[in-house]
């Protein structure tokens, strides 16, 4: 599903976690709980937005509970969550119950854990695996102060860890909590979607003993405590498994099914959620109530289309998209990376929300939020490991009412499609001019920084080194020995800076009633495809979408040795109202 922007700022202040996130709620906006993540640690949130981007629209009986708002600040990623008043599980049960197997009847364990068990089916439906499944991620639903744990709906949370898997498909690198991890988990063996049933029993004893610890003897630092590596071995060796004290027996023989060793013997959640109970009426609308914090988007902006291919050569995906949408604006980046796909990711996810809080920032200046936004995320990308060896191309475009604005950094190309006046096809207007060593006063710019430009070298047979191929920037030193870049612009490639640019180059051009289409693209478009084929076809699609899928199908035919990404925007729904522009510092001349 395409993921709500979350459209008024969050609360000022909050409290701040051992993790750097800092959690708030608004009083004025009840039904929201919110999540800010500093943009440097944001890597696990932008895991769950994707698992949610995966998910179909929650309505309020979903048993999983609904993101209602993603946003940005300057300094944080923003997540307005469905807001739990009575709280997590493992709260209240040790509230009702202080490990007191006794106080919980067989028959409200069932109500707690049916409905978790219909929703992991549900989950695992998609193919999507949670890898953290506990009593402390189930919030409960209900109303605020309810004493009675009957009356209340438990949801599933916190998808920081979780993975798209399908069957058959198996991960290595182990994740999740110790108590809860599998001993497929805990030997580092690989382990597929069963990782879950196996938390889930644990879950089941916590449920069914009132929230008592599994094991009582772990990292404690009393005598006789196991230590993390002691108790992992126990469960994969010994098959040490939590001791089970409530008095019902069916409940017994499915947790202990639950935590076979052999991941083939264990039960999935289909049959998890029978054995304990008939399933809950679902609501019959797939609608998603409590969106009051999200304006859906008016019908100014036209359909978007977004295709990609690795490439017939290529043994990896370095290209990334992102398009967000709000009331306001729809920006869309292209992100084509080189040596590794980490910056061109890392760029996708941060740019985007990054410009819109800039916009707010600056009181809708593009050009200031566009420069502002990409110095941002440079300053981002210089405190990770990653950005050294590897970096990425970007092109963004801001689409607002009456104006669009472009920004990039490197040679990824744009397009405005314009109509000819006298005729029905239209006229390709390239918006990009490409920061390549071999544009003057690219140039000069590498040049004055540090920077050398020449080609690559090749060894011949006699020994002697001839130069190759397109002119390449180099960071000093390095043009005797490795390999340069064939941009003069990008973000990341630090071990290149100060010679490789950051800086975007930032065009602005008023919205015209002629204007038909915006097309972004990776190299791998125009290395095979020329910008007049890729119009031909875009015109005659009846969608951004078949443009965009057409557009790489092309390219597929034609060869396609490199990766392919194209984002197709169609400026027809809605032409400008003529409103007089603010004056801005770039105004270029198009057409």
């Amino acid at each position: 599903m395409a993921l709500p922007y979350l459209v008024e700022p969050p609360p000022a202040a909050g409290r701040v976690l051992p993790n750097g996130m800092t959690v708030a709620t608004d009083e004025t906006r009840p039904t929201l709980f919110f999540k800010l993540t500093p943009w440097k640690s944001a890597a696990l949130a932008f895991n769950e937005l994707d698992i949610y981007a995966r998910m179909p629209p929650l309505d309020e009986a979903s048993g999983v509970v609904r993101l209602l708002g993603v946003g940005g600040t300057s300094g944080h990623l923003v997540r307005a969550m469905e807001r739990s008043c009575p709280g997590a599980l493992d709260r209240l049960l040790f509230d009702k119950a202080r490990g007191d197997s006794g106080a919980m009847d067989a028959e409200l364990v069932r109500t707690l854990l049916a409905p978790i068990a219909e929703a992991m089916a549900g989950l695992h439906a998609m193919n999507l695996v949670h890898r953290d499944l506990k009593a402390e991620n189930i919030l409960m639903f209900g109303e605020a102060g309810g004493s009675d744990i009957r009356s209340l709906r438990p949801k599933i949370s916190d998808f920081d860890r979780a993975v798209e898997l399908g069957p058959g498909c198996s991960l290595e690198k182990p994740v999740g909590s110790p108590f809860h991890m599998a001993p497929e988990l805990l030997a580092w063996k690989p382990y597929d979607r069963k990782v879950d049933i196996y938390a889930f029993g644990i879950l089941m004893f916590e449920v069914a003993h009132g929230g008592a610890r599994p094991h009582l003897n772990v990292g404690t630092a009393m005598p006789g405590s196991l230590s993390r590596a002691e108790f992992a071995g126990k469960v994969v060796d010994e098959e040490l498994r939590p001791q089970w004290r409530h008095m019902d027996d069916s409940l017994r023989r499915l947790a202990f099914r639950c935590w076979a060793s052999a991941p083939d013997e264990r039960p999935d959640f289909e049959e998890i959620a029978r054995l304990l109970a008939p399933p809950r009426p679902r609501a019959t609308s797939p609608g998603r109530p409590g969106r009051e914090p999200c304006r859906d988007v008016p019908d100014i902006f036209a359909d978007v289309g977004l295709a990609s291919h690795i490439g017939k050569a290529r043994s990896a995906m370095e290209d990334a998209v992102a398009v967000i949408e709000t009331p306001d604006v729809l920006v869309a980046g292209l992100f084509d990376g080189f040596r590794g796909g980490h910056v061109s990711e890392f760029c996708a996810r941060q740019l985007p929300m990054t410009l819109i809080a800039e916009m707010a920032a600056t009181g809708g200046d593009a050009w200031s939020a566009m420069h502002a936004a990409f110095a941002a995320v440079e300053a981002r990308l210089d405190a990770t490991d990653f950005a050294a060896a590897c970096g990425s191309t970007a092109v963004a475009a801001l689409l607002r009412e009456d104006d669009l604005t472009i920004a990039w950094l490197g040679d990824s190309p744009a397009y405005l499609l314009r109509k000819r006046p006298e005729g029905t096809d239209a006229v390709v207007i390239p918006l990009v001019d490409g920061h390549r060593p071999d544009r003057a006063d690219e140039a000069m710019r590498v040049t004055n920084a540090g920077g050398v430009i020449e080609r690559e070298r090749r060894w011949l047979d006699n020994g002697e080194a001839v130069p190759w191929g397109s002119l390449r920037v180099f960071a000093g030193s390095q043009a005797a020995h490795g390999a340069g870049l064939a941009i003069s612009r990008a973000f990341g490639a630090t071990a290149f800076k100060p010679a490789i640019g950051s800086e975007p180059e930032v065009l602005r051009l008023e919205r015209r009633e002629d204007d038909l289409f915006l097309m972004l693209a990776s190299d791998g478009v125009p290395d095979v495809l020329d910008a007049e084929a890729a119009s031909r076809l875009i015109l005659s699609a009846s969608s951004a979408q078949e443009a965009a899928d057409a557009v790489i199908s092309a390219v597929l035919q034609n060869g396609a040795p490199d990766n392919a990404s194209v984002v197709v925007v169609d400026l027809r729904r809605s032409a400008p109202r003529g409103r007089r522009l603010p004056d801005c510092r770039t105004t270029p001349s198009v057409g």
